[in-house]
């Protein structure tokens, strides 16, 4: 306003807050002229009273400013409270609300609240025991997967067992030791303890050079700190992996397992299977081989075996073959068959029974000086101390955790999401992953390394008729009356009954073979996933074989979106509806309009191709189409000329015409004929892009789809989105589309953007009709059904 840009000038002498600048700068140059009339010392005074008003209505505007500022700001925050108070209302503290939470994070305590003692107990009794002494040889086999002493096998079977009994949401998993994941860490394992050989032999010149060892041998010494640096590396790495799983899982990140499918999982754990059926070779057949590691190591260590069949164990080997075939017969001919199931209540523990009795041969056959067959050796009894400096390579592991984080899990949720499945219950993928984060940070603390879901055990547990997570504490109670007593009895044990233990519970992985046929008949792609994830993890190992898997499983997800499915639209008579032209027959093509559905999002990496596609369709190029337009012009104009060249002479026809001397009169002729053909056929003047298949577009999309927009008008055809999302709407919005093109142009539906184009059509046919007369080709009718609404959508 005026008076707000020129405070020191009085208020009267301003007509108005409309007052142009220009006389105010008028005023302005006549001030001067009064204070001319005025005396020396009354031009002073005028002037200092003026300065002090200036400097008033300054103060004044100055302080009022930073008042308008302080109360915007004020505004600004109480706004910004206001939505966020808005946006949290459904968090508002109640007892109701604490006790939903208090049950989310800790879900034993819905199933505790309607457990029954009478009922479920016996159950869960029976299930813990069965399950309890599965653990026990179980847990010492596959912490020699992992490269660690038997013992630490036990440590796993216990306490992430009791930690999972409080956090986990499934009620029939058994968490604990398994096979796949206890090879990725030893694999881990390995990795370290050769970096770490390279690092210690100039500790260990120090060491003896300062007569430190004491009455140990170098080679003791050396076991020993060989033995404490395994043990810290995988107890790192599962901390890494539990850090991580638990991130996940407080972000609320639980749908990223999504990614790995059913192939790929199927395909991997296959592989692993491989692996470690591979890695019980040497103790199966009494044969000591080097260990290898990285890509292609297991045509080393084959090549290994090989050449030393020659030193075979006969006793070890006799050993394995016996325990297999006990297994196999006990678990197939009693356990598994349908007939004895009937009889039986409780599965026969046969995996424990031939421990104990493979220990108590051993110990009175003295096994180990007679025939040099490897056995467990000595374990300690009683629970182990904590030790956080075993944690200190977590910062370096973060990578390799990655792979047995996601596998674990996948795993583990898979196996949960059957079972819950099959007995009417619900498992949250969120709540498991923070279960399995806090089972693998609490367990490395007492010297357990990383644990999951097993597959035969979970089978076992749900398939004698456990409730409840209870069966969990009845088998943690088992395995601690183990490690405090009965753990040292079982020294004499020999090293190839926990192998061949080992490889009969491959099984149920090495079936999963008989997947390709089912994949081959249903879906080609997800058959090469799973060969392709397959051989990656026989060849390259673990960890590089499922990144190979998980990379080669997205690739047919992006060849989906940046290749899709297009298609053109037909209308069936009599209806609203629009179908593909290909599948449904009776579709027929509305005349001058083009229907085309893109069946994907609209992205840049899919943008280009979304151009190639609606022109490869339509057959509309706007190029062709504007130099077709052109030549026309051309061709109307000759044609013009040569009418009147016809009207001014009669002897035209048997001269050339003077401003084309290169026409004959016979292409003349057959120029216009061609040009009233091509008067004649149906010309298109709209294209409908349905957006029923696109959920989402970014801001290049938009930016080009406005340049197909604008391109085609120059062409005389309108474009016209149909059936848009609500976030494409708004990202319409946002871009300012609207700026370019009406509102008309986005329509609700098919049908509506078909009428509105036939709309657009007969305004613009009425419009010539004020200057020549239309015939009847010229209105385009299309038999649609009655819609009393259609009229809103307009």
């Amino acid at each position: 306003m005026a008076s707000d840009m020129y405070p020191c000038l009085p208020k009267g002498s301003l007509p108005s807050d409309e007052v142009s600048l220009e006389t105010l700068d008028q005023e302005l140059d006549l001030a001067p002229s009064l204070l001319d009339l005025a005396s020396p010392h009354q031009t002073k005074v005028l002037k200092w009273k003026a300065s002090r008003s200036c400097s008033r209505s300054y103060d004044a505007r100055y302080k009022q400013t930073k008042t308008d500022k302080f109360l915007n700001r004020n505004a600004i925050i109480k706004h910004a409270l206001r939505k966020l108070s808005d946006s949290l209302s459904a968090c508002h503290c109640s007892t109701s609300c604490c006790v939903n939470f208090i049950s989310r994070v800790f879900p034993f305590l819905n199933i505790m609240r309607g457990y029954s003692v009478l009922y479920d107990f016996p159950n869960d009794l029976v299930a813990g025991l069965t399950v309890g002494i599965m653990h026990i040889p179980q847990g010492m086999a596959y912490a020699l997967l992992s490269q660690l002493p038997p013992v630490y096998g036990l440590y796993t079977s216990f306490f992430p067992v009791l930690v999972y009994f409080i956090f986990g949401s499934s009620r029939h998993i058994s968490v604990g030791t398994f096979a796949v994941i206890s090879l990725m860490v030893g694999a881990v394992v390995d990795k370290g303890t050769v970096a770490w050989k390279r690092q210690d032999l100039a500790q260990v010149h120090n060491v003896t050079s300062q007569s430190m060892l004491g009455n140990m041998t170098l080679l003791e010494y050396h076991e020993e700190r060989l033995e404490y640096i395994k043990v810290s590396y995988a107890m790192s790495v599962t901390l890494a992996v539990g850090g991580m799983q638990l991130v996940l899982g407080i972000l609320r990140l639980g749908f990223l397992t999504t990614f790995l499918s059913d192939p790929l999982i199927s395909g991997f754990t296959t592989g692993a299977a491989i692996h470690v059926f591979s890695s019980q070779v040497k103790s199966a057949f009494g044969v000591r081989i080097g260990r290898y590691s990285g890509p292609f190591k297991l045509i080393y260590a084959y090549q290994d075996f090989f050449s030393k069949l020659s030193q075979i164990n006969w006793v070890t080997m006799t050993a394995t073959v016996v325990c297999i075939l006990v297994l196999v017969l006990v678990k197939e001919g009693i356990n598994n068959n349908k007939d004895c199931k009937k009889t039986l209540k409780v599965p026969i523990p046969t995996e424990l029974i031939v421990v104990i009795a493979a220990t108590v041969i051993a110990y009175y056959v003295d096994i180990k000086q007679e025939f040099d067959v490897d056995i467990l050796g000595h374990i300690p009894r009683g629970l182990p101390s904590v030790d956080i400096a075993m944690l200190r390579f977590a910062p370096e592991l973060v990578g390799e955790a990655f792979a047995i984080c996601f596998t674990a899990f996948a795993i583990s949720f898979a196996m949960a999401k059957i079972l819950a499945d099959k007995h009417n219950y619900t498992v949250d993928a969120n709540q498991e992953l923070v279960a399995h984060g806090l089972c693998n940070v609490v367990g490395p603390v007492f010297s357990s390394f990383c644990s999951a879901a097993s597959l035969s055990r979970s089978a076992v547990q749900e398939d004698v008729g456990g409730k409840t997570q209870v069966t969990s504490l009845v088998s943690s109670c088992l395995v601690l009356v183990v490690l405090l007593a009965l753990g040292p009895y079982f020294r004499t044990l020999p090293n190839c009954i926990l192998s061949a233990i080992i490889i009969v519970s491959l099984k149920g992985l090495f079936l999963q073979f008989g997947e390709l046929g089912r994949l081959w008949k249903v879906s080609k792609i997800d058959f090469t996933v799973w060969l392709v994830v397959f051989v990656s993890t026989i060849l390259l190992d673990v960890d590089l074989g499922l990144l190979v898997g998980i990379i080669y499983n997205l690739v047919p997800i992006l060849l989906r979106t940046q290749r899709p499915h297009c298609l053109l639209l037909g209308h069936v008579a009599g209806t609203d509806v629009y179908v593909d032209k290909k599948t449904h027959h009776e579709a027929r093509d509305i005349p001058g309009i083009k229907i085309f559905r893109f069946e994907a999002p609209l992205y840049f990496a899919n943008m280009e191709y979304f151009r190639q596609m609606l022109i490869k369709e339509t057959g509309l190029d706007p190029n062709e189409l504007h130099h077709q337009h052109r030549h026309e012009r051309q061709a109307s104009a000759t044609a013009r000329h040569h009418e009147v060249c016809l009207a001014a002479t009669d002897t035209w026809s048997e001269q050339p015409c003077d401003g084309h001397v290169h026409d004959n009169l016979v292409a003349r002729k057959q120029k216009l004929q061609v040009l009233a053909d091509d008067q004649t056929e149906e010309v298109t003047y709209a294209i409908i892009l349905d957006g029923s298949t696109i959920q989402y577009v970014d801001s290049m999309t938009v930016r080009i789809l406005l340049e197909i927009i604008k391109v085609y008008k120059t062409v005389d055809i309108d474009v016209y989105l149909a059936e848009c999302k609500a976030d494409v709407r708004v990202m319409l919005e946002k871009s300012g589309i609207y700026k370019h093109i009406h509102r008309r142009h986005v329509c609700a539906t098919i049908h509506h953007a078909v009428m509105c184009a036939q709309r657009s059509k007969s305004i613009s046919l009425d419009t010539l009709a004020s200057t020549s007369t239309p015939t009847a080709d010229d209105v385009v009718v299309v038999d649609l059904p009655e819609d009393d609404d259609a009229g809103s959508y307009l």
